[in-house]
């Protein structure tokens, strides 16, 4: 019986370290292809319109060429958008000593109430910077950015539920890094080689 035990390990061992190999070369071979799938923002929404505060039709393709920070808020929200609000200040406060130009986009979660005109309203009262770009779009392009961008939501009563994520994007549209709530004590380092 010792025998047979010791003649079945190597077999045993070798199995082990084939089924090892075959599922480090899959997660190499699909590795390029997810993250070319899943971080390229232009190639998968470039062509969407969306309504700016001002009424005017833009596509994200518009942002090409600069990078782009995005998150998603609704006009009625009085919780979570007002902290992205204030780390989207501090994230351009960064960049702007840095001398860069970068694109802020916030996509709104509730596109049927948040007209032109309530972007316009929101800005306003927060005194937000003229240049960052508030838009609103059809209800199943909001729900696609939303899966793209890791922004999980959903409607409770009348309030829209949703997560704290800001996401950075290169200028040709590559996801850079996500900003949490509990990194935004790291912005400097978060942002570095932006």
């Amino acid at each position: 019986m010792a025998q047979l035990d010791r003649a079945r390990r190597p077999v045993a061992a070798a199995r082990v370290r084939l089924c090892r190999l075959a599922r480090l070369g899959f997660a190499l071979v699909a590795l390029p292809f997810g993250a070319a799938a899943s971080a390229q923002l232009f190639s998968r929404f470039g062509a969407v319109h969306w309504i700016d505060s001002d009424g005017a039709t833009h596509t994200l393709d518009d942002y090409k060429g600069r990078p782009v920070v995005m998150t998603m808020s609704y006009t009625a929200c009085r919780k979570t958008c007002s902290a992205s609000m204030l780390v989207l200040r501090q994230m351009q406060d960064i960049l702007a000593r840095r001398g860069r130009d970068v694109a802020f986009v916030v996509v709104s979660y509730d596109p049927s109430h948040d007209s032109p005109a309530e972007w316009r309203r929101y800005r306003e009262a927060r005194n937000l910077p003229a240049n960052w770009h508030f838009l609103s779009g059809p209800e199943a392009d909001t729900r696609r950015l939303a899966d793209f961008l890791e922004l999980k939501y959903w409607i409770y009563d009348e309030h829209v539920m949703h997560d704290f994520r800001i996401v950075v994007f290169d200028s040709d549209g590559t996801r850079k890094s996500d900003i949490l709530w509990e990194q935004r004590g790291n912005l400097e380092r978060e942002l570095a080689g932006l």
